[in-house]
């Protein structure tokens, strides 16, 4: 590329001269031009735009004309040529390389730009479609129970329904699963179903909430946990599918309108009589039936009366038919510790029973706490040899031992002891007693006018108190109409006791009762005729040596009062008695052992009104010389044993040999001595 020579005037420069660039100055130029927003002329442009200028027709040319003109060529020399002050050939541009680690990062931050546009675009579509999504997670199903739940008491329990999702609901059914004895009264909206226990609403807005106000009352037992279970099923409004929300509370009973309290002692002697009161009341405005009030009586609480009376099988069950509304009631019970082995704390427990639908549910329980202060005097009575009861025979003699004693760290004042001796069958003509106490009726009675210790009975002080009295005979009471043939036997006693609880100190010992035993007999006799002069016997009457004598053994029993069981009768025969076999008897089994010699006569069972039973045999001996002059044993050891059916204990008796001097029915007198 040539650019065209023209000379200036004189006094410039040539401008004919070939024009150099400054290679440096083309790529400042080339970065200028990139720069601009519009569009950059060439060097062809330029050259012609100096050219027209140049040639344009001008009127005087000045010597500024000129130097502008020589200015201007300078300017364009600079910017359009080369280092070698060529013009270099602008049509084709030399390419530059790019570093790897430019390209690189270039490419990342053109891919992150187009993934950040992608996301913000994605966020702004999606968060819009979220707006109308169902989740199920904002639908709200609540059941508010009241704060107290008491049994028997109308309450209002508040389900509440909230729509937060971003649609509509519609279908909804609400199902309630009640606990068993939960009874519905009413609600608001009404309830539907056999149950009264569903509801239907046809649509929820968003947004919208719906309450369902339900009336009932709850029949439980007292500290025991009910359950309330709620079930919700819909339809949202932009999916074809049901959904459903579950709701579960637990309440638990903590009272009821049938309320119970307990007075009673706070501090007892344990011989002391106690009394507690319990007070029962309805305070609601229904009517109740089939009520109990139990009581768990303290171990060592000893029973005495109780008004109105418990029920027939125990003593411890009052059955309430009805408690009206409104109305109340009281129990008065009476008794003492006086089993209490130490004092202490005793916890006298009542409880209300409620029965519904077959079962009995409590309604509450209640605890009264009594301190028992153990009394000092202590007492213990023995009978012959012996503290508990115990069967005795008509004509025993029974032998009483009272033993008393002061076990508290105080003086005991003023005593008095009473022995009750309870019996139809005492002969109390028989009674010794050393201190001579006062007898009225079937007690007799001691003070300190009688023994000096119970005027004052210092800190573990005791003493003793005894005496004697008889049974009667079997043929002496046989003409009296007696009810019990039994002495039941208690001894009771008052002193002043100073202490920690101070006042009069009752003290009882527990009844011994001492019952009679059936009275069983047994006769043992040898004969030789019978009643009815019938000869039962073979041989010498009155025995002689060398010669064989026959005689029959006759055992009657006889029995009255009770019953008894397992009777036997047992002898042995003498070395020189023999067995003959010739035996009769009515009941039982009569058996001979020969290996023993041994007979034995066994009954299952004697009613008391059988009257006698008899068995017989007969037994042979032959006197040697060397009994001569002697009365000879037909039947030693006899024996008899049977169990009282009433008493549970054992009768035996014993009865001496039956020899061969005998008093026969017929002949009278056998004096039985050998011959």
């Amino acid at each position: 590329m040539s650019v065209k020579k023209y000379s200036p005037d004189s006094k410039t420069e040539d401008l004919a001269m070939p024009i150099k660039f400054s290679k440096s100055k083309i790529i400042e130029t080339k970065k200028n031009k990139l720069a601009q927003k519009k569009s950059v002329n060439t060097m062809e442009d330029d050259v012609a735009k100096l050219i027209t200028q140049k040639n344009q027709p001008r009127g005087i040319v000045t010597k500024s004309d000129l130097e502008s003109d020589a200015e201007m060529q300078r300017k364009l020399t600079e910017v359009y040529t080369d280092v070698d002050g060529e013009i270099p050939d602008l049509t084709r541009l030399e390419k530059t390389e790019r570093p790897l680690w430019k390209t690189i990062l270039y490419s990342l931050i053109g891919i992150f730009s187009v993934l950040l546009v992608v996301a913000i675009i994605g966020f702004l579509v999606f968060s819009k479609l979220e707006n109308n999504n169902f989740t199920n997670e904002r639908i709200n199903l609540k059941i508010e129970t009241p704060i107290t739940m008491v049994s028997g008491q109308e309450s209002l329990y508040t389900i509440t329904i909230t729509n937060k999702e971003k649609v509509n609901l519609y279908n909804l059914e609400l199902e309630l699963f009640y606990p068993d004895n939960f009874e519905y009264i009413n609600a608001l909206p009404s309830a539907s179903g056999d149950k009264k226990n569903k509801w239907s609403l046809s649509a929820l807005n968003v947004g919208e909430s719906k309450k369902i106000e339900l009336k009932g009352q709850m029949i439980g037992a007292i500290k025991s946990t009910q359950t309330f279970k709620g079930v919700l099923n819909f339809k949202p409004a932009n999916l074809n599918a049901n959904f459903k929300q579950e709701a579960i509370v637990d309440v638990v009973i903590s009272g009821s309108v049938l309320i119970l309290t307990i007075n009673g002692p706070e501090k007892t002697l344990a011989n002391q009589e106690s009394e507690y009161i319990l007070k029962y009341e309805n305070l609601s405005d229904q009517d109740y039936t089939d009520l109990q009030i139990v009581v768990d009586f303290p171990e060592s609480f000893v029973f005495a009366s109780a008004e109105p009376s418990a029920s027939k099988e125990v003593n411890n069950i009052w059955e309430l038919k009805e408690l009206k509304a409104k109305a109340s009631g009281e129990i008065k019970i009476k008794g003492n510790y006086a089993s209490a082995k130490t004092g202490g704390n005793m916890n006298f427990v009542a409880r209300t029973l409620l029965n519904y639908n077959g079962d009995y549910y409590p309604q509450n329980e209640e605890t009264f706490i009594t301190e028992v202060i153990k009394d000092q005097l202590s007492l213990q009575l023995i009978i012959n040899g012996s503290a508990e009861d115990q069967a005795i025979s008509f004509g025993d003699l029974l032998v009483y031992t009272l033993h008393f004693k002061n076990t508290g760290e105080e003086n005991l004042e003023n005593i008095q002891i009473k022995a009750n001796l309870n019996s139809q069958i005492l002969n109390w003509d028989t009674l010794k007693d050393e201190n001579q106490g006062v007898r009225e009726k079937n007690s007799i009675i001691w003070t300190g006018r009688h023994i000096p210790k119970l005027l004052k009975l210092g800190a573990n002080e005791e003493g003793d108190i005894s005496w004697q009295v008889r049974v009667n005979d079997a043929s002496s009471v046989g003409d009296y109409n007696i009810d019990k043939f039994s002495v039941e036997s208690f001894v009771e006693a008052k002193a002043t006791q100073s202490g920690k609880l101070s006042g009069e100190s009752s003290v009882t010992t527990k009844t011994i009762v001492n019952s009679v035993n059936s009275d069983l007999g047994i006769v043992a006799a040898a004969r030789y005729y019978s009643e009815e002069d019938v000869p039962l016997g073979l041989g010498p009457i009155e025995p002689k040596v060398g010669e064989a004598s026959t005689y029959n053994i006759y055992l009657e029993l006889s029995n009255n009062l009770h019953d008894v069981e397992n009777i036997e009768v047992k002898a042995k025969l003498p070395n020189n008695v023999s067995w003959v076999n010739r035996e009769n008897h009515d009941v039982g089994d009569l058996v001979y052992n020969a290996a023993t010699s041994e007979v034995s006569w066994r009954i299952a069972n004697l009613k008391h009104s059988a009257g006698s039973v008899v068995a017989s045999f007969n037994v042979s001996i032959n006197p040697s010389a060397n009994d001569r002059g002697r009365i000879l044993i037909l039947l030693s050891g006899i024996s008899l044993s049977a169990k009282d059916s009433n008493t549970g204990t054992t009768v035996s008796k014993e009865i001496k040999a039956i020899t061969t001097s005998f008093n026969d029915p017929i002949l009278g007198k056998i004096n039985g001595i050998v011959q």
